[in-house]
């Protein structure tokens, strides 16, 4: 048994040992499950913005359940284990969403810290293999976070920690080959692998760490990934493409490392996070704020100020016909501080949500950039992406709340202001749009130089143009995008400079802005710091307007909803008898009223993005220019075609098609009812006429009588009478039955 399931597993084929497993009624569904980033099992969980809950306990107490069903089995738990294991490597190597892996791991090893008197003999040698491998495994997660976040040092420290452990694990299974050769193989087999990956990468992170301080040569770490990636311990595939993805990047920084090299002298950097409120007007939402936003508590702290303008310069002094114009209030917030897991402090930002009058909402983090290498700001413009590894943002102050990325911070206080919204009256109907992956990287460099190689202390030379400095090693990293993963050491000295994922505009003294589909470079060498303000706020307030599309984007959906609504209860009233015409003329009426929601919402749309078109947002002419070419370069146009295409579906195809349907069904149903109005009133009529005829013959009968027994005269009066009756008769026939035919 064990042996056709260890030879499966050497071939990479896990369903054998699941089918084992199943065999001896073991859940591996929920198993399998465990490390999975989007499980359904977990239904308080939030995938989306990557905030997971804790699940050691749940881990623990899965395994556990699972542990008796396999315990009198031989090697029955150790199997168990390594498929969790194996689980966990199947994630790994399809999301960035460590915690949920780390969780699992933890949970396991907990489960048999606590229980482990279950097992013993050589089982509980082949356990503690197999919980060594998973310490192993635990501490490659946590290298390659270490990689994601730009520290080298914990980087190099968690290879170490995972070689070690792999080392142990083999020495544990060999120790039970006697009894289960297949399975102590097999972890052998895999220990060895984790040994000799690790082993290699650490040398290649000592030598990079080395080669940027000192400028020292990396053939000998080629070499021993090149040993690595063709030796006969590796043989995961992949394992061995990392290893080949490492050795390239070694090899483009060895060839680069006599070329001129870039370092910032002095920039900045802007993390902006858009996002739109929406439920209220805009104006409700910029009054509550300016009455009640000091008194808030915003990701659990008080801002520190709250100002009425968001302290743009007069070039933003423009306005429409209706007098609106770019402007809002802004919340200042306590300083942000980043930390590694092992303490050191990454970077300090200053924070504050700014709320626009146009609805282009965001939150900003700034930090200044001073004296920068190409790797230490590919560190800083990684913090940006929500795939950025996990470390402790808090705000200063504020230690003990704590949150794994800028990213989720900026989502936490769009949240936080969503509710503080609601709490209030006026805007109880808040809603809030807003998500990770939605943010614009803004770079300013002010000053930069090059060196001969990337050692530091060695001499600078100033650059005084974007040609220059898009020259030097390093500026790869200015036109291309913020990655959503990285797949090896220095991966950025492989980018390529001229690329189709920048566009580029060039200024009056030939200063460049470089816009990616997440970034913006304003290189402006040598020019006033004063004058830096203007052309940040034209990149800050183009790459905002992310947020106000989405909003636009959610409520549209909204409209969608309802109207899908209309047009299901229209179908149903269709092909559902006895719908009278009242119900019918309400339903119409609820349908108006959407329909001028509905036109409302497009008026604001378009006239919206006709105050951004419009040269007269800004005062000058030539800031109106370039912030033309900038929301040309950020898909704005294309942004507005889909916008209006959605809303031109929602208005005409589906909205106006139920209208007309509802009012062919209103007319059908009207008609119908007034032919069984007429109906009953023929049928009264006849009625009447009848009763008429019948009293009328009669009584002329009897008159005539009357008339005839007596004089000429009393004869003459019953003739008058009867012809007076009939007349009567005549007449109200007339009144009665033309009023029908003449509807008809």
């Amino acid at each position: 048994m064990h042996r056709d399931v260890v030879e499966a597993l050497a071939e990479g084929e896990l369903q054998p040992l699941r089918e084992w497993l199943a065999g001896n009624q073991v859940d591996t569904e929920i198993l399998h499950e465990l490390p999975q980033w989007n499980s359904t099992r977990f239904p308080e969980l939030l995938p989306s913005s990557r905030r997971l809950a804790d699940r050691t306990d749940w881990a623990t107490a899965e395994i556990l359940a699972q542990l008796p069903k396999v315990a009198p089995v031989p090697g029955g738990v150790p199997l168990l284990l390594l498929f969790v294991l194996l689980s966990v490597e199947a994630e790994w190597e399809i999301s960035y969403h460590y915690q949920p892996m780390w969780d699992t791991l933890r949970g396991a090893r907990d489960c048999l810290r606590r229980h482990g008197g279950m097992v013993s003999g050589p089982d509980a040698l082949l356990v503690r293999a197999v919980l060594a491998l998973m310490g192993s495994l635990a501490s490659q997660i946590d290298a390659e976070n270490a990689m994601t976040t730009g520290q080298s040092e914990a980087h190099e420290a968690a290879l170490e920690a995972a070689v070690a452990q792999a080392r142990e694990a083999a020495a544990l299974a060999e120790r039970a080959a006697g009894e289960f050769p297949e399975i102590s193989g097999c972890l052998i087999d895999r220990a060895e692998e984790y040994q000799a990956y690790n082993a290699a990468v650490v040398v290649a992170v000592r030598a990079v760490r080395d080669c940027f301080a000192t400028g020292e040569p990396l053939d000998t770490a080629i070499e021993i990934l090149e040993e690595a990636e063709t030796g006969s311990d590796i043989t995961n595939p992949v394992y061995m493409s990392e290893l080949r993805a490492h050795r390239f990047a070694l090899m483009g920084l060895n060839r680069a490392r006599h070329e001129p090299w870039l370092r910032i002298d002095q920039g900045k950097l802007v993390y902006l996070y858009p996002f739109a409120t929406r439920g209220v007007s805009l104006q409700t939402v910029l009054d509550t704020i300016g009455e009640e936003a000091e008194g808030w508590l915003l990701g659990g702290v008080a801002p520190l100020s709250l100002n009425g303008s968001l302290k743009l310069d007069d070039v933003w002094d423009g306005a429409d016909a209706f007098k609106r114009h770019y402007d809002g209030s802004l919340v200042v917030l306590p300083r942000v501080l980043m930390h590694g897991a092992d303490g050191e402090e990454l970077g300090r930002f200053q924070a504050e949500i700014r709320f626009s009058k146009l609805g282009n909402h965001s939150v900003r983090f700034a930090s200044d950039i001073t004296d920068a290498s190409p790797a230490e700001l590919y560190a800083m413009m990684l913090r940006a992406a929500p795939e950025h590894g996990a470390v402790r943002v808090s705000f200063e102050g504020s230690p003990h709340r704590v949150w794994p990325r800028l990213a989720d911070l900026a989502v936490q206080l769009a949240e936080d202001t969503c509710r503080r919204l609601r709490e209030n009256e006026a805007t109880a109907q808040a809603g809030v749009v807003a998500r990770q992956g939605m943010f614009q990287l803004v770079v300013t460099v002010d000053a930069a130089s090059t060196t001969p190689g990337p050692a530091n202390g060695a001499t600078r030379h100033e650059v005084s143009s974007a040609s220059e400095l898009l020259g030097a090693v390093g500026a790869q990293l200015l036109t291309n995008p913020v990655t959503y993963l990285i797949g090896s050491l220095a991966e950025w000295i492989r980018y390529g400079t001229d690329n189709e994922l920048c566009s580029t505009a060039t200024g009056l003294i030939g200063e460049q802005t470089v816009r990616t589909s997440n970034t913006t470079v304003i290189m402006a060498l040598g020019t006033a710091a004063f004058t830096q303000g203007t052309r940040s706020s034209v990149v800050e307030f183009a790459a905002s307007l992310d947020g106000l599309f989405a909003g636009w984007s959610l409520e549209l959906a909204d409209h969608y909803r309802r109207v899908d609504g209309f047009q299901a209860r229209v179908d149903a009233a269709e092909h559902r008898q006895g719908v009278s015409a009242q119900a019918l003329t309400a339903l119409s009426r609820e349908l108006d009223v959407e329909k001028i929601r509905l036109n409302d919402f497009a008026t604001e749309v378009r006239s919206t993005i006709a105050l951004i078109r419009s040269p007269s947002l800004l005062s000058s002419p030539v800031v109106a220019d370039s912030l033309r070419l900038v929301l040309e370069h950020c898909g704005f146009e294309q942004r507005v075609a889909e916008i209006n295409t959605m809303i031109d579906a929602v208005v005409d195809e589906q909205l106006g098609v139920t209208i007309e349907k509802l009012a062919k069904q209103r007319e059908e149903q009207e008609a119908r009812e007034e032919e069984r109005r007429e109906n009953r009133q023929r049928a009264k009529l006849e009625v009447f006429l009848a009763a008429i005829a019948a009293a009328g013959i009669s009584g002329v009968i009897q008159v005539l009588q009357a008339g005839y027994f007596q004089s000429d005269e009393a004869a003459t009066w019953a003739v008058v009478g009867v012809v007076v009756i009939f007349c009567v008769a005549l007449l109200l026939g007339i009144l009665v039955w033309p009023r029908s035919g003449r509807r008809r």
